[in-house]
């Protein structure tokens, strides 16, 4: 059951100052599904945000043998949708109705397995698991084979490794299992009855030939299942019904605002409004995972790259590369070591420090790693303490050490494509933070642009624009985007650093 709820709620000028002069009948809401957080985002029809409203949820932890492990309870997501949906109607002007479109967004390579009514079996395994590790021979031995098909090798991350193991381990379940929907598609059946997925998330299960861009017999026989467990494929934009009357009652919500498929975390963060100049080949999301995206024109098979498609058809595919831990190493490293600081006061407390924070490194593989090391035995390390190390340096630490492990990413995914971005745009929860924006400059040694909206809630209300009304919104006048350059005098520090960095992790493994 999902922990007491600390609402947070953020109410923009815009409801209560002129809103409606836009057009009364256009709010779109998005919905996402975060690893430690379910976000909405109401946004107008110019894509100003007009509520922004939060509660955690919480992940469990099951012990299995020595792989980290992470699960969450399909229902507590919903118990959890619905204070959110109250707290927002009674804490603001805006009334069901108000509401046009929503569309629901959540991460990829979480599974919810059904029974026959729908109801959830067991908890969905989540993408930063790493129990299937324990059986990666077996799926390894037909790598090839995968590659071919999926664009993607096995680990113990994708939904192919994690049903994979379900059938060895836990036969039961899937012995009842009668559907299997990614997360965002199974609360969207909640609210509407409808059953289908994206193309996203279709590649973030790797059961998909995705040059065919269909069900894979092959993929789904080394998963222990039948393609007729999945359900049908389609556009991100595609129009999945209204909210059922049951739903309607349950989270009172509108029985006649539209809901869509929509697309996993990453596409919708990646979407922006249509005169954003924020537009860079390349991305850095700060959220749960740190993640680095690169645009493509097309499919690409670099494993161990991942490749999705964009939202819409036009815009191609991107590469994407990402670690475990990101912000929640940095929630661990303010609650355990510095006695439950918050977010504000170790961003405070962070910049007091120097740069290299006195000698103090930490290595943030709390849950093992992936990009680009791809080792579930990796472990996390806070160290080059002293008598003379305060609260700040370790804080600092915190920022520098995520910053490093992205550069890694960065670097693996520069060797594999043969291409280096001159900028990156960061996207996420952590990108309000302007510290560690400025750190991740300095040691990328690359301008780094942070818009006001990047987080994939806001994205998901832009898809709901988008797919209903068929144009992005144009971004407001004072929706600048801030560029960050990097402080050159600290690139020989920083590159020394982070080769500090490496020597150490080596140790770790």
């Amino acid at each position: 059951m999902a922990a007491p709820f600390n609402l947070t709620i953020n109410l923009f000028s815009a409801v209560f100052s002129g809103l409606f002069l836009y057009d009364a009948a256009m709010l779109f809401l998005g919905i996402d599904l975060g690893a430690s957080a379910l976000k909405l985002i109401l946004i107008d029809a110019t894509g100003s945000p007009v509520a922004h409203i939060a509660a955690p949820v919480d992940t469990l932890n099951p012990t299995l043998g020595t792989f980290a492990t992470a699960e969450q309870e399909p229902s507590a997501w919903l118990i959890t949708l619905k204070t959110l949906l109250d707290n927002l109607f009674s804490n603001s002007q805006v009334k069901p109705e108000d509401i046009t479109a929503l569309n629901i967004t959540a991460g990829a390579h979480i599974a919810v397995l059904c029974d026959d009514d729908m109801h959830p079996i067991r908890n969905a395994i989540m993408w930063s698991d790493q129990r299937a590790a324990s059986i990666m021979s077996k799926l390894t031995a037909s790598k090839d084979m995968i590659v071919s098909e999926s664009l993607h090798a096995p680990n113990p991350t994708w939904t192919l490794a994690h049903l994979a193991w379900l059938t060895e381990n836990d036969p039961e379940a899937m012995h009842k299992t009668h559907m299997i929907l990614p997360a965002k598609d199974w609360l969207r059946y909640c609210l509407t009855g409808h059953i289908a997925t994206d193309l996203s998330d279709a590649v973030g299960l790797q059961l998909l030939n995705a040059h065919r861009e269909e069900w894979s017999a092959t993929l789904c026989d080394l998963a222990g299942i039948k393609i007729s467990q999945l359900p049908d494929i389609a556009p991100s934009v595609s129009y999945a019904g209204q909210i059922s009357e049951s739903a309607a009652q349950r989270f009172k919500l509108s029985p006649k605002t539209a809901v869509y498929t929509g697309a996993i975390d990453t596409s919708t963060e990646i979407l922006r409004p249509s005169d954003d100049k924020s537009d860079a080949p390349a991305s850095i999301k700060l959220a749960s995972a740190g993640v680095v995206y690169m645009s493509v024109p097309d499919k690409t098979s670099l494993p161990p790259l991942s490749c999705y498609p964009h939202c819409t058809e036009s815009n191609g595919w991107y590469l994407a590369s990402g670690m475990n831990s990101c912000t929640t190493a940095l929630d661990w490293l303010r609650k355990e070591v510095l006695s439950d600081m918050s977010l504000q006061a170790f961003n405070e407390c962070a910049a007091k420090a120097q740069p290299g924070a006195r000698g103090v490194m930490f290595h943030p593989y709390l849950m093992g790693e992936r990009a680009p090391h791809w080792n579930p035995d990796l472990t996390a390390s806070l160290s080059g303490m002293s008598r003379e190390t305060d609260k700040s340096d370790i804080a600092r630490a915190g920022f520098e050490g995520i910053a490093f492990a992205i550069r890694d990413i960065k670097e693996n995914m520069e060797m594999l494509t043969g291409k280096a971005p001159n900028r990156f745009n960061l996207l996420g929860g952590g990108a309000k933070s302007r510290l560690w924006g400025q750190i991740i400059a300095d040691i990328l040694q690359l301008p780094i642009n942070i818009e006001p909206n990047s987080d994939a809630a806001y994205g998901a209300g832009l898809l709901a624009c988008l797919a209903h009304t068929g144009y992005l919104p144009a971004t407001q006048k004072d929706n600048f985007v801030i560029t960050l350059e990097p402080d050159t005098s600290r690139a020989t520090f920083y590159a020394e650093k982070h080769a500090e960095f490496n020597r150490l992790r080596e140790k770790l493994s």
